[in-house]
Formats: structure tokens, sequence, C-alpha cells
């Protein structure tokens, strides 16, 4: 990590790149006053404002006029799927190598590249769990500044979205297409056949908090049915509740709504209340498909990702509510290298990407995913229908939670060493819950296993 800041330092002192377009114009006009070109009498001299008018137009660039090639770092199957067609469409003469590589092993690589210098690519993207690593690292463009101005063209976008790609000036760094809220997809028929009602907000008023929660798992164990896959699952429900950044002031912070996560884990697994199927196991996966479980905690993304491929046979019979409480899971943010030589076409990229409306457009028609823009997801969720979810409008659905989430102030709050942490404590948690640790026990090897990774952090 030393090497890491090392090299920042060295980055950081790029020289922000300037529009050739611009120099151009300047050069032009002094060219034409050097060779002694005839001043217009006063008779013949246009208003100010009309003479501007025509140097505005010449130089805004239409989108073919961008020539050249990029190279894109990325994890994401819509980018292949949706948005990496419209963009070409749009911008015929820029070529963009788009390289898509598993989320760790992009992380990896590139710390690597961040490492030698060595092969950074123009554009590349940071993950939720992981943005905030690639914001301090120093080794985004400041978009919030010229040539860029993205405060003004992400004007329409949700705050959140904007806040985790902000660096400690608060400047942008990084901008997000989408936005990720989450919810609860319980299964209608099971939720009529226990509880006498089945629409997401009667369903919603079943679980306002984690009692509630509980007691809906009792009634659901009744009838044979577990509440969820596993206690894995509702972990974001405790960790984007937190009032507090897990560091602050180079100091772990633990509160009482973590650690209320190690109580309701016990007891869900204690009383049977969960399928014990570790996350993201072949079990796990295909639990939507059959008839054990409820519930399954997901964000937008898991409903035309995850769900929908994995239960064929329950199609329609599932519908998503608000939960005990609002959490977002995942993104993408987009950024440029200060290392890039074709800062211009990158940005064109970035940009169209994330603040197109007619790509968002087409992208949330075409995947049912929510997109970052506000203005126009408010337009989306007037007419949406999902059939795997029963004819619900989702979209509907997942901009009420944005509402919730933005009133949380989560956003604010995350460090870069949120995912590390959290996974640490899921290790202790399942500890735990196994019966192999007391909780007193789970929590010292939470704080072992934090100070094993930042020795910096004062764990108390």
């Amino acid at each position: 990590m030393k090497k890491i800041l090392l090299w920042m330092l060295v980055v950081s002192m790029i020289v922000v790149f300037s529009l050739a377009g611009c120099k151009t114009a300047v050069a032009g006009e002094e060219k034409a006053a050097v060779a002694g070109e005839e001043e217009p009498t006063a008779e013949k001299e246009e208003p100010t404002a009309e003479k501007e008018e025509p140097v505005a137009e010449e130089l805004a660039k239409a989108p073919e006029d961008f020539v050249g090639e990029i190279n894109v770092w990325h994890f994401n199957d819509e980018f292949d799927d949706y948005m990496l067609p419209i963009f070409r469409e749009k911008y015929p003469n820029i070529t963009v190598n788009a390289t898509k590589l598993p989320m760790a092993e992009l992380l990896t690589k590139l710390e690597a590249a961040f490492l030698t210098g060595v092969g950074i690519p123009d554009v590349f993207v940071g993950e939720q769990s992981w943005v905030k690593k690639m914001v301090q690292y120093d080794v985004w463009e400041n978009l919030s500044a010229e040539p860029y101005n993205a405060e003004e063209v992400a004007a329409d976008q949700y705050d959140y979205c904007k806040d985790l790609g902000r660096d400690a000036d608060g400047n942008l760094v990084a901008l997000s297409y989408q936005a990720t809220p989450g919810g609860v997809f319980y299964r209608r028929s099971m939720a009529e056949e226990v509880f006498g009602v089945s629409e997401p907000d009667d369903v919603g008023a079943l679980m306002t908090d984690m009692d509630a929660f509980l007691d809906m798992s009792r009634k659901l164990k009744e009838a044979g049915i577990f509440l969820i896959p596993g206690v894995e699952d509702i972990q974001r429900f405790f960790f984007f509740n937190k009032k507090q950044p897990w560091v602050e002031d180079g100091k772990l912070t633990i509160e009482d709504v973590v650690l209320d996560y190690f109580d309701v884990a016990k007891t869900i697994r204690d009383e049977g209340m969960d399928a014990k199927l570790g996350a993201w196991t072949p079990e796990w996966s295909a639990a939507p498909n059959a008839d054990e479980v409820f519930s399954y905690v997901w964000p937008t993304w898991g409903l035309f990702f995850v769900l929908e491929p994995a239960a064929p046979d329950t199609f329609g019979d599932f519908a998503v509510a608000h939960g005990p409480a609002p959490f977002a899971w995942g993104g993408t943010w987009l950024g440029i290298s200060k290392d890039s030589e074709k800062k211009d076409l990158a940005w064109e990229f970035v940009k169209t990407m994330a603040t197109d409306k007619d790509l968002l457009r087409s992208y949330a028609d075409e995947s049912g995913d929510v997109i970052s823009d506000k203005v126009l997801a408010e337009e989306i969720a007037v007419d949406y229908s999902r059939e795997f979810l029963g004819g619900q409008n989702h979209y509907r659905y997942f901009l009420d939670e944005l509402d919730r989430l933005g009133t949380a102030g989560w956003a604010q709050r995350v460090t870069r060493y949120d995912e590390d942490i959290q996974g640490q404590f899921i290790t202790a948690l399942m500890e735990y819950v196994n019966g192999t640790m007391t909780k007193d026990e789970a929590i010292q090897s939470f704080k072992d296993g934090v100070v094993s990774l930042y020795p910096e952090i004062d764990v108390g």
C-alpha cells in the first residue's frame, strides 16, 4: 500500500488536459493578427452576441467528429449486452477496446498497474464495494473541473450516486449510470398461504422492523418454510443503517446496530428459520426455483441477473416489498485515468455511459435496471411492470426505496475500508452462529481480523 501511495504522488502531478479545439481557435486568431488582417469598420461590425454564437457552434463537436481509440476495463455484463453497442453507434469513430474481467481480478489488475505505472487504461470502473479505494488512490481525473463540468452534466443524478464518486475535497471523480436500492423479494403464494395477503404493501407491513421480521419468520417456520436462504443474506439491513463510519480518526467504531446482527443471526439459526445455505453456492442459487424459502434480500440487479434466470418454474410468483431497513448493494462508477493521453475521448465515453438520457432510457427499458438519473427514472416509473413479479411496477418500488436511502445519509459514511471490515465481521459472525465461538470471542476475532488487514486501525 505504501508503494501505491508513493505512486499516487507522482500521478497527481499530471497536467490536466485542455481541449485542443480551444487552442486551435486561439492560435488561428493570433495568426490572423500577425498577418495584418484588415480590421472591419465600425459600420460593418456586428453586435457581440451575434458574433459569439457562430464561434460556439464551430467549437461544438458532433459525436462523429471524435476520432481515436481508448482502452476500457470493466466487469459488467450490461456493457456488452446493452450499453457499448449504443455508444459505438453514436460515436462511430471512437474505437473502444473493452476488456471485461471478473470483479476481483479487475481490482487486482488495476492495483498492479498503479504500482508499476504501466498499462493503466484510459477509463476504468469501480464497484461500490471498492470504489472508495480508487477515489483515495487519487488515480481518477477531477471531473468537477474544466473542461468536464460534471456537476452540471450530472445534475439530475441521485445524490448518493454522486457522493460515492467524490474525493475528500468534494470533487466528482467518477460517475455512475445506475442506482441499486434493495428490497425483499418474496413468494406471493407462500405469503397468501401463511399470512392471508400477497400484495407488496401488505407483506411489507408485516416486516417494518427486525422484531416483526422475526415474528414473520416464526410463522413461516410453522408452515415448514424458511424465511431466508442463510443468515449472511440480511447483513445489509444492519451495515447500511450505521450512523458512523466504520473507521473515523483511525479508530474502529462498532455500533449497537451491527452487534444486533450477532443476536438476530443467532436467533434465526438456533430456531431453524434459515435454510443454512452459504451465499453464492449452487444450492443457494437454485433456491428461488424450489418451494422451501420465502424471501431473498436483493438489490435492483438481483432481479434480472440472479432471480429471473434461476426461477423458471416459479416465474410470476414473486414480488418485492420494503424490508426492515433500507439498503443498497453494488453499482458501477466510471472514471478517467489521470494517466490517459486521450482524456477528450475518455470523457465522451464516461459522460455518455453515465448521463446520456437516450442511452439510459434504452438500457432501462430493455434491462429493467434502475438508472442514476432521477428525472428520467421518475418518467420511466409512471408506467412500468415486470412479468416475473406478477406485473408489479418494481421501478416505482425502488424509487420509493431510494427516498428512504437518501434520508439515511449512508453514502457520506462509506470509507475505503468498509468491504474488508464487513468481510471480517461476517467471518466472525458465522463462527458464532455455528457455535464454534462465543459472542465475545467472535467480536474479538473480528477485531483481530481487522488489525491483520489494517494494522494502522485502532480497534480498541
